[in-house]
């Protein structure tokens, strides 16, 4: 006879592990970093070229959207070799005395992986 402990482990370790297996989301859904502790959409443009939106929430500090942008970029591509366009939501210095309730729009910019080596 199997005891409940023994079943309960059955259970729980698949769970477990699937839980901490990064599920892939389809294309420009919104996904959530919990490192970062930043909200994303990416979408695939072509086989080397994605949009990537980093959505502020809560008051996100711009430097932390763009080290997420930086990092996620080098993730998609697997190395150093891509290239970054902006298009939008960089701030300058003076936006947040100047427009202090302003509700800023997402960091976008498209990354082209320059290598042939890219994520799936």
């Amino acid at each position: 006879m199997i005891s409940c402990q023994r079943v309960m482990c059955i259970i729980a370790i698949p769970l477990l592990l699937a839980s901490c297996a990064q599920i892939e989301t389809s294309n420009g859904e919104p996904q959530w970093d919990f490192d970062h502790q930043v909200q994303f959409r990416q979408t695939k443009l072509s086989d080397n070229s994605y949009h990537l939106a980093v959505v502020p929430k809560s008051k996100t500090p711009f430097s932390r959207l763009a080290t997420f942008l930086l990092r996620r970029s080098k993730d998609i591509c697997l190395n150093y070799g891509y290239k970054i366009e902006i298009l939008q939501g960089v701030q300058g210095f003076n936006d947040r005395q100047g427009s202090p309730n302003y509700i800023w729009g997402s960091l976008e910019a498209n990354i082209e992986c320059v290598s042939s080596e890219k994520k799936k």
